[in-house]
């Protein structure tokens, strides 16, 4: 059985952070934020996304499913 590889500790919440810092405010969907740092941090089940965005200290949600850098 093949073990599951264990991406470093918050390495998906900080691109997530670097990409939506970029927008200089702006919101994005889920499926943009996933497109734009998959070339970075690989493949990640959308569940990891999704609880990740639950970080309130750095992510504000404006839609379901369309969130923006917390301030």
């Amino acid at each position: 059985m093949k073990e599951r590889q264990r991406r470093p500790h918050n390495q998906l919440k900080d691109a997530m952070r670097a990409y939506l810092a970029t927008l200089e405010g702006g919101h994005a969907s889920i499926a943009e934020i996933k497109l734009a740092v998959e070339p970075t941090v690989g493949l990640a089940p959308d569940s990891s996304y999704r609880s990740a965005l639950q970080d309130e200290r750095y992510f504000e949600r404006v839609a379901r499913g369309v969130f923006r850098l917390h301030g």
